[in-house]
């Protein structure tokens, strides 16, 4: 029995640093429903617009993705 994946939605998370009091902490900001379709790069270059909005500084951007798993 072979198994199928089917790409679902992900979510993008772009990771910032804040620094208080000498401590550093990192906040993650998660945009859900990323289309399974979006590249790499334009998944790259849509976190990197966002990161520019910041006034911390980029830690990274990540892209998480789902599949559904079926047999046939």
């Amino acid at each position: 029995m072979a198994v199928i994946s089917t790409p679902q939605a992900g979510r993008l998370t772009v990771s910032v640093m804040e620094t208080v009091g000498g401590k550093e902490t990192v906040h993650a900001r998660n945009f859900p429903g990323l289309k399974a379709a979006a590249t790499d790069q334009a998944v790259y270059d849509t976190g990197s617009a966002i990161a520019g909005l910041q006034s911390l500084p980029l830690v990274s951007i990540s892209r998480t993705s789902a599949s559904e798993l079926t047999s046939e």
